[in-house]
């Protein structure tokens, strides 16, 4: 299991276990989220192949889930950042020092 992955599912696990104590309904967060429970339950379970043919990545909605239970997450390594919920890639972020 790659460290990527291994870091989506500790993220999944820790969202699960926020929803479960504050007693969260999934379906009412995921109208909340704007995402479907199948998605959530992905999110929780760090299954990344059912964002597949999904709008965004897992990484994001993952970034949205948080907020919504009111939960900050660690960056993970080159995954791209979110920032007033604008999702900037890697790739087109300005380069230190350029």
């Amino acid at each position: 299991m790659t460290s990527s992955l291994k870091h989506i599912k500790n993220i999944g696990r820790k969202l699960r276990d926020v929803r479960e104590s504050q007693g969260h309904n999934l379906a009412i967060l995921a109208r909340q989220c704007d995402l479907s429970v199948v998605l959530l339950t992905a999110i929780e379970r760090g299954d990344s192949l059912a964002f597949a043919r999904a709008q965004s990545s897992i990484e994001i909605a993952a970034q949205v889930y948080a907020k919504v239970l009111g939960v900050q997450l660690e960056q993970g390594g080159d995954q791209g950042s979110i920032d007033d919920g604008v999702y900037i890639p890697q790739f087109l972020r300005k380069k230190e020092g350029a």
